[in-house]
Parts: C-alpha cells; sequence; structure tokens
C-alpha cells in the first residue's frame, strides 16, 4: 500500500505539510548523564516552542557503516513540522537558535541538521 506525504487541514483549512528536522549528536566525552539530562528536561521542550514543531524523537545509534556524521555515541533527534511554508519555519527556527546555548555536555562538533520533506511512504504487513 502506497501512502502519500501526511496534509493536515488546520482550524483555519489551511493545508499544513509535514516536514522532519534531524538532528545528529553526541555527548562531550563524560559528559552522557548530563547530555541526556539537558537535552530530555530542557532542549526537546524549547524546539517544540517554535511554531510549526509539533513533536520530538530521540534515538541512540545501534550500528553505522561509517559515515562522517556518525560514531561512536551518536545520537539522532527528529522532530516533526507542520507548516504551511518551510521557509518561513526554518527562519523562526534559526532565529529562536541564536538565544540557545550550546552547553559543555555537548560536542560542538557533532551537531549536524538536516530538514526533510515527505516523498511517500509504503506500509508493511506487519507480520514477523
Amino acid at each position: 500500500m502506497i501512502i502519500f506525504p501526511r496534509r493536515y487541514v488546520n482550524a483555519q483549512g489551511s493545508t499544513l505539510a509535514t516536514f522532519f528536522l534531524a538532528v545528529h549528536t553526541r555527548p562531550a566525552p563524560g559528559r552522557e548523564a548530563q547530555y541526556h539530562c539537558w537535552y530530555d528536561e530542557f532542549h526537546l521542550d524549547e524546539v517544540l516552542q517554535i511554531p510549526g514543531f509539533v513533536t520530538a524523537e530521540r534515538y541512540a545509534l545501534v550500528e553505522s557503516d561509517g559515515g562522517s556524521v556518525l560514531g561512536s555515541g551518536s545520537h539522532l533527534a527528529v522532530f516533526t513540522i507542520t507548516s504551511r511554508d518551510l521557509d518561513a519555519t526554518m527562519t523562526a527556527f534559526r532565529h529562536a537558535q541564536k538565544s540557545m546555548a550550546l552547553p559543555a555536555c555537548l560536542d560542538a562538533d557533532s551537531v549536524a541538521l538536516s530538514w526533510w520533506r515527505p516523498l511517500g511512504s509504503r506500509a508493511g504487513s506487519g507480520k514477523a
């Protein structure tokens, strides 16, 4: 079954498209507990205050083929965005980003952001 990119209609009747912001990061050496505390208790909420950002999920790297961004201890945050105007949402994010402090528990050199738009998807049968 092919599922086309998600679109929502807001209360005003405008169509909102779904996008994703993927953020790859690593904690500073020896600061993983502090990093997780900062991310979970502060940073996710900080980003979710930006208009259009609706959900956040975090992941820990299990295995990689050695891509340049990924390495031991890599983490991924995926933010779901609904917006009629992704450029305006990206501008709002970059404006908010100026006031976001990079804590010492974050390896600043590991931060890589990428913006994604859906092209389509498929759903499997769910049978193992």
